[in-house]
C-alpha cells in the first residue's frame, strides 16, 4: 500500500518537476554559468574569467555607477509603488468595506480594469495622454490655466521615473485592493463589534483592530510589490526606449541588463556573460529582500 501510495505521488509531481527542470533549474544553472565567462552569447564558452564579470559589476569605474543608478530607480520604484498601491490600496479596500455591497462591486472592477490591459496598450495610451502640447493632459492644464503645470513630463530627467513609477503604480493598484478587501472580511466580526461597544472609532478600530489582523497580508502585498519593483521594464521601455531616458533617469536593472546583453549606446562593455552576471546580482538582492520580508510576515502570522 505505501508502495502503491509513492507511486500515485511520483506519477502526480513527476510531470510537474519535470517542467521545473526544464524551464527553471536548467536555465538558471546554465545563466550562471555563462556568468562566468567573457561571452558575446555566439560561439563556445572559452574565455573563462571566474567572478570578474560580477566584480565589474560591482565595482568598476565604468559600469558600476550605471548598475547602483539602475538599483536606486528599481527601489525609487519600490517607494512609490508602497505609497501608491500598497498604503493608498489599503485606505481604499477600507471604505469599500463600509459601503453598501454593489457600489463597492462596482468601484473594484474600475479599480481592476488597469491591471487587465496588456502593459503596451497602458504604455502607448498614456504616452498620447502626455504628448506635449496634443496630450489629453497638456491640453486640460491648459484649459484650467495651469501652464506652470504643463511640462514635458516624459522628456523632463526630474519627472520621467516619478511619471513612469505613477502610471506603473495606477495600472496595478486593482489587486491588492482586492486582496486587502478578501483580507479584511475574514476579521471575526466579533472583534470589530467589540471595538464599536468600547468606544473605538473608525480609524481607531483599523489602527487596533483591522490592521494587526491583515498584517501578514500587507507584508506580502509588501514582498510582492518589490520583487515587481525590480521587474520594472516593459513601461520603461516603451514609453522611453532602450536608452531609458532622458540622459538615463529612467534607468534600472531590467533596462541596463537589456543595453549590455545586446547592445546599445551608453554601456562601456557588452556581453551575455556580463548581463547574466548583472541579472545574478540583481536576482540575490531581490531574495534576500524577500526572504527578510517572508520572515517577517510568518512573525506576524504566528503573532495573531
Amino acid at each position: 500500500m505505501r508502495r502503491r501510495r509513492w507511486h500515485v505521488i511520483v506519477g502526480f509531481l513527476g510531470p510537474a518537476l519535470i517542467l521545473y527542470l526544464i524551464f527553471i533549474v536548467y536555465p538558471f544553472l546554465s545563466s550562471l554559468r555563462y556568468s562566468l565567462y567573457n561571452w558575446n552569447g555566439v560561439g563556445p564558452l572559452t574565455d573563462f574569467i571566474g567572478i570578474k564579470n560580477f566584480t565589474f559589476v560591482l565595482f568598476s569605474h565604468s559600469f558600476a555607477p550605471m548598475f547602483w543608478r539602475a538599483v536606486w530607480h528599481n527601489l525609487y520604484f519600490f517607494a512609490m509603488s508602497m505609497v501608491l498601491t500598497t498604503i493608498f490600496g489599503l485606505l481604499l479596500a477600507y471604505l469599500l468595506i463600509g459601503i453598501k455591497e454593489r457600489p463597492s462591486r462596482w468601484f473594484q472592477v474600475f479599480y481592476f480594469i488597469p491591471m487587465v490591459v496588456p502593459p503596451v496598450v497602458v504604455a502607448y495610451i498614456w504616452s498620447m495622454y502626455l504628448e506635449p502640447g496634443y496630450g489629453a493632459i497638456p491640453q486640460l492644464l491648459s484649459a484650467l490655466h495651469l501652464d506652470a503645470l504643463n511640462v514635458p513630463f516624459l522628456g523632463s530627467e526630474a519627472l520621467a521615473l516619478p511619471t513612469i513609477a505613477v502610471i506603473t503604480a495606477w495600472a496595478g493598484m486593482g489587486f491588492p485592493i482586492l486582496i486587502f478587501i478578501a483580507s479584511m472580511l475574514n476579521i471575526p466580526e466579533e472583534m470589530i463589534e467589540a471595538a464599536k461597544v468600547d468606544g473605538a472609532g473608525r480609524w481607531r478600530t483599523f489602527r487596533s483592530v483591522i490592521f494587526p489582523f491583515i498584517r501578514p497580508t500587507f507584508l506580502t502585498i509588501t514582498t510582492l510589490n518589490f520583487v515587481g519593483a525590480f521587474n520594472a521594464f516593459d513601461l520603461i521601455y516603451i514609453m522611453e526606449g532602450t536608452q531609458a531616458g532622458p540622459n538615463y533617469a529612467t534607468d534600472v536593472i531590467g533596462t541596463l541588463f537589456y543595453r549590455t546583453a545586446f547592445g546599445g549606446f551608453g554601456t562601456t562593455a557588452q556581453g551575455v556573460g556580463l548581463a547574466t552576471a548583472l541579472a545574478f546580482v540583481g536576482f540575490f538582492i531581490v531574495m534576500i529582500a524577500s526572504a527578510i520580508l517572508v520572515f517577517l510576515q510568518r512573525r506576524a502570522a504566528m503573532d495573531l
